[in-house]
C-alpha cells in the first residue's frame, strides 16, 4: 500500500507458482490480495468485481468500447480507480507486451517545453461513460488530465473515451488548443525514456497507482483453443491511504477524499467475479 500510494506506484509480483492452482482457485487468490490492499470497485454497469481480460471481439473503438475485451494495441491510459491489479493466468500467444510510464515524469516535460498547452490539460475535457451509465444518467462528464489538491498530483487520460464524447451531439467540438494539448501529450506518452516494459508470464500480478502511472498494452495473437488464449484477471482498488483528489475530478469518482472508496462504474445487480 505504502509503495504504489508514496512510491513510484508501481508494484510487480514475480514467481507465484500458478501452475499448482486452477483458475478458480486463482481466482480466490487473486482475490484476497486485493482486499488485502483496498476495496474493490465495480468496473462496469454489468457490477463485476473481477474482471476477466480476454479477447471477446469487441472491436477497437466506439462509444462502447472497452480495451480489456480486446486484442488490439492500446493507447496510454489510466483505469478509473485508485489501482489497477492484473493477474496473468495464461499469456498469449505472441504480443501482449506491457508498457507503463509515470505520468508525473510527462507532466513535468510537458512544464518545461509546453507550459501553455499544461495549462490547457488542467481544464475540463469531455468524457463518455463508454455506455456505463445506469438508466437515467448522462452518457458523458467533464473532467480535467492533470490535477492538485493538498499538494498531491493526479493525473487521469483515457484519449478514446474522450473521442467518444466528442461523437455526442449534445458536446461541443474540442477547440485547436485542445486537440494539440492532446497530442502533444501522445507524443510524450511515446517516448520510451518515461517506459518500462514487461511481458507477463503466468503468476505475475501488476499492481499500478492510476493518479501517477499511464499504462498500455501492444497488440497480441491468441492460440486457436480457448484453454490455451491469452486470460488475465483484473480488479480496479480504493486504497485506504489513497490520496485527495482534485475536486473537478468528483465529476467521475463522486468521492475524491483522501482514503474514499471511489471510483469504478456503478453496477446493477448482485456483484459478479467474471466477466465471461
Amino acid at each position: 500500500k505504502v509503495e504504489l500510494e508514496d512510491g513510484l506506484g508501481v508494484r510487480l509480483i514475480r514467481g507465484f507458482p500458478s501452475e499448482k492452482y486452477t483458475t478458480d482457485d486463482q481466482r480466490i487468490i487473486f482475490w484476497g490480495i486485493g482486499l488485502h490492499l483496498g476495496t474493490a470497485v465495480s468496473q462496469s454497469k454489468r457490477n463485476d468485481f473481477l474482471g476477466d481480460v480476454r479477447d471477446l471481439k469487441s472491436g477497437l473503438d466506439g462509444p462502447t468500447f472497452r480495451g480489456y475485451t480486446s486484442n488490439g494495441e492500446l493507447t496510454f491510459h489510466a483505469d478509473a480507480a485508485d489501482i489497477s491489479g492484473l493477474f496473468c493466468v495464461l499469456p498469449a500467444k505472441r504480443g501482449g507486451l506491457s508498457r507503463v510510464i509515470s505520468s508525473v515524469a510527462v507532466h513535468n516535460v510537458m512544464h518545461q517545453q509546453r507550459p501553455d498547452l499544461l495549462k490547457i490539460l488542467y481544464q475540463p475535457y469531455p468524457w463518455s461513460m463508454q455506455g456505463n451509465e445506469l438508466p437515467g444518467n448522462p452518457g458523458f462528464y467533464f473532467q480535467p488530465i492533470f490535477g492538485l489538491k493538498k499538494g498531491h498530483f493526479a493525473c487521469r487520460y483515457t484519449r478514446t473515451h474522450i473521442k467518444s464524447a466528442e461523437m455526442n451531439s449534445d458536446i461541443k467540438d474540442l477547440s485547436f488548443e485542445q486537440k494539440e494539448a492532446l497530442l502533444f501529450l501522445d507524443k510524450l506518452c511515446e517516448n520510451s525514456d518515461f517506459a518500462l516494459t514487461m511481458m507477463f508470464q503466468p503468476g505475475d500480478m501488476q499492481f499500478l497507482n492510476n493518479h501517477l502511472t499511464l499504462h498500455t498494452r501492444s497488440a497480441y495473437e491468441d492460440y486457436r483453443q480457448w484453454k490455451k488464449k491469452r486470460h488475465l484477471l483484473r480488479l480496479w482498488l480504493s486504497l485506504p491511504n489513497g490520496r485527495p483528489l482534485p475536486d473537478a475530478f468528483k465529476n467521475f469518482y463522486r468521492n475524491v477524499s483522501a482514503g474514499a472508496t471511489r471510483g469504478g462504474f456503478p453496477g446493477l445487480g448482485k456483484p459478479k467475479f467474471s466477466t465471461i
